[in-house]
């Protein structure tokens, strides 16, 4: 008995607009799952899948490339080398995915990856499963323009972390590093501490204590790229340490020149229990879009509560002897930028502006006393006290 193979006809609809190169796909799917049948390929004749890698070798508006759940009849195996060859061979596929794969189809992954090793266009990589690490170490070194990588549930620990660290080490347009659901610990944190280019970092659903936290918080006095960060879930640090070390870097009240110096990017921390906190309060504030400079006079107007010391900005002659303005205009133009950006986020701070600007003035007068005096009251003295000595 002949049996005729006869493809599904989402997977025919799917093959048929690659060949075609339909501006209407842009997005492959490979495998079966919970993804839109649609854009589904599956076969069980291993023969479809070298005819489906011809033509995404001349396709040009596949822009993904996910892999899904290969099992159930689906073929596709290492000795597909069309279907291979035709992924290097494609210059538009830039993001790619892969979930729910087992041991068996371990050598189709690394087929895959090694597929977009040498042209370097990948800016986005999600992973969702757990297959052989060394697989991402390689393939994160040598895609130097990934944008964002997602590592989502891949049994990672400090051991398999600290490589991957230094494969993405030096990686300028990286900025999102997404490690949820894995097994990371404080040596990990710290050196993802030391990855200064993120915007965002997710590192939920680990195993980080203080240390590692610690770690992550001392950092944002250098990095002004981190806007978000993610850390709930079953991490096991204490939150009230957390929350110290955070607020210190986001407002270090020591001094008008720490906070100044303090972190103004930082925006967003998923976090249970943080509702309410300081730190909470803090991260509204860093959220202004319009200038960072105002983030850091309302957290200067808001949270600096002894009187503003002028005398650094006195600027002292070598002789000691006396003392000039040259700091005055730019005391009298941080307080009217500093009016400016108060002037709908913070009101409570508005009395409290004009008494520091009257103070800060009033130090300068007692500092310099003759310089605020008109010329002309010295002149008409100078006269007085010469009339009555010639008289």
């Amino acid at each position: 008995m002949i049996i005729i193979y006869i493809m599904d006809k989402s997977s025919e609809t799917a093959l048929l607009a690659v060949e075609q190169n339909s501006n209407e796909l842009t997005s492959l799917n490979l495998g079966v799952g919970y993804m839109d049948e649609k854009r589904v390929f599956k076969s069980s004749d291993s023969d479809d899948y070298n005819r489906l890698g011809t033509a995404v070798g001349t396709n040009t508006h596949l822009t993904s490339l996910k892999i899904h759940n290969l099992y159930n009849n689906i073929t596709l195996n290492t000795a597909n080398k069309q279907f291979y060859d035709g992924i290097r061979r494609n210059s538009s596929i830039t993001e790619l995915f892969i979930a729910s794969i087992n041991q068996d189809n371990v050598g189709v992954v690394h087929e895959v990856l090694m597929a977009f090793h040498g042209k370097n266009i990948l800016t986005k990589l999600q992973i969702n499963s757990t297959v052989y690490h060394r697989f991402m170490e390689d393939t994160l070194r040598v895609c130097t323009n990934l944008r964002e990588i997602i590592l989502h549930h891949c049994s990672i620990t400090d051991y398999y972390l600290l490589p991957m660290v230094e494969a993405v080490r030096g990686h300028h347009f990286l900025e999102k590093f997404t490690l949820s659901g894995n097994y990371i610990e404080d040596a990990g944190c710290k050196a993802l501490a030391t990855l200064r280019n993120l915007t965002s970092l997710d590192i939920a659903d680990n195993d980080i204590k203080n240390e590692g936290m610690i770690a992550i918080g001392n950092s944002l006095y250098e990095n002004n790229h981190l806007r978000d960060l993610s850390i709930n879930g079953r991490n096991e640090f204490d939150l009230r340490v957390v929350v110290d070390n955070f607020c210190s870097s986001l407002c270090n009240k020591l001094s008008i020149n720490d906070i100044y110096t303090s972190n103004h990017t930082l925006e967003s921390i998923k976090c249970h229990g943080l509702y309410g906190s300081r730190l909470a309060t803090l991260l509204e504030l860093n959220k202004s879009k319009r200038n960072k400079r105002h983030v850091a006079i309302k957290k200067i107007l808001l949270y600096y509560t002894s009187e503003f010391d002028m005398e650094p900005l006195l600027s002292v002659k070598e002789d000691d002897s006396e003392r000039d303005l040259k700091a005055m205009p730019h005391v009298i133009s941080w307080f009217e930028t500093a009016r400016e950006a108060i002037i709908e986020d913070v009101p409570r701070a508005h009395n409290d502006l004009e008494i520091k600007k009257i103070s800060a003035i009033y130090q300068f007068v007692t500092a310099m006393p003759m310089l605020f005096v008109p010329a002309t009251h010295h002149d008409k003295g100078v006269d007085k006290k010469r009339k009555r000595n010639t008289d």
